[in-house]
């Protein structure tokens, strides 16, 4: 759907705020199913997670998009918790604090990264193939991300406080390749730094092409240790792409510690992946998966309790690295609950 109205003018700056997690419908209990019952119907095939599949409530979406020629890119945190096993219900309630509470009418970045490197739609821009940008995908659609200067600038937000941690290998991959896409599609010099103008009232400002949020206001946004990284940055988007990982991988040290009707099973990696098992009773034919853990790590361990006493089961370590990359542990592996 496309609004018809929009707020009321003023500054749209983003705020980081303690947020309550909320599901699709506004349930706090129901977070993942709301994002898992609103990515079973939608369409998309895309990498980029649409504000269907994360499950966008349209109906407090009352801001209707403006269009503008991209002039800058400025990076921010969300000031929200790391480790985040739910990414898509924190943007939900990113986007219900900023279209509701603070009456953007809508979600303040164009896009949003979470730590697996994931990349989110965020301000409408309509129902085309284009996220964040117009139906010929030549102009950005507005959003409420540095006040007072918000027209022609886009803003991605990396989920997480980057204060005193930096992002993650796969959120700076997946930032670094947005960009590049970004600057390549508007003809921005990544390494540069221009003039910008305020298409709608005049003001000027001089700030690097790709800034931070801080490079705009007095803010501590998008935290120190990442703003660190930006020259680094500059620098990456402006070279060539990496090339594409296609390898998955390698999984070592698989064991399995019992306790009673408990086990610990642990693994590591060669790479930065998330965290799996899935387990079964001899004989049995369906694998029983644990709970995902998507946080990128080397070392893996997961705990399972409340299973059978004196029972055999099988079990095999699953982990994805930030490509997507899946490796499975074999041949399967047995413990038995004392």
């Amino acid at each position: 759907m496309r609004a018809t109205t929009r707020p009321t003018r003023g500054a749209r700056a983003a705020i980081a705020v303690t947020l309550l997690v909320v599901g699709a419908t506004g349930d706090a209990s129901g977070a993942t199913t709301g994002a898992t019952s609103a990515q079973a119907g939608c369409s998309d095939t895309t990498e980029i997670v649409t504000r269907c599949e994360w499950g966008a409530d349209e109906t407090i979406m009352t801001w209707a998009p403006e269009f503008y020629a991209a002039q800058k890119l400025t990076v921010h945190h969300t000031a929200t918790s790391n480790g985040d096993v739910d990414p898509a219900a924190t943007v939900r309630a990113i986007y219900r604090y900023q279209a509701v509470d603070l009456g953007f009418g809508d979600i303040g970045y164009q896009y949003l990264i979470d730590e697996n490197g994931r990349v989110y739609e965020g301000r409408y821009s309509g129902d085309d193939s284009y996220p964040a940008h117009d139906p010929t995908g030549t102009k950005v659609v507005t959003a409420a991300h540095v006040a007072g200067s918000n027209s022609g600038n886009i803003g991605i937000a990396l989920l997480g406080t980057l204060t005193s941690v930096d992002a993650t290998i796969a959120a700076r991959a997946a930032l670094e390749q947005l960009l590049r896409e970004l600057v390549t599609r508007h003809g921005i010099s990544s390494q540069g730094a221009s003039l910008y103008v305020n298409p709608v009232n005049g003001t000027t400002r001089d700030v690097a092409n790709i800034s931070g949020h801080r490079d705009w206001a007095a803010t501590e946004c998008p935290g120190g240790t990442f703003y660190a990284q930006l020259p680094a940055i500059r620098e990456a988007v402006a070279g060539a792409p990496p090339p594409t990982d296609t390898a998955a991988p390698l999984i070592s040290g698989v064991t399995a510690v019992v306790n009673n009707s408990n086990v610990s099973v642990r693994w590591n990696t060669d790479e930065a992946s998330t965290t799996r098992v899935q387990y079964r009773r001899t004989g049995v034919a369906t694998w029983t998966a644990t709970a995902l853990d998507n946080r990128l790590t080397i070392a893996h361990t997961v705990a399972i309790g409340g299973l059978a006493r004196r029972t055999t089961y099988e079990y095999q370590v699953v982990s994805v690295d930030a490509a997507g990359n899946v490796a499975t542990s074999t041949p399967v592996r047995t413990f038995k609950t004392a």
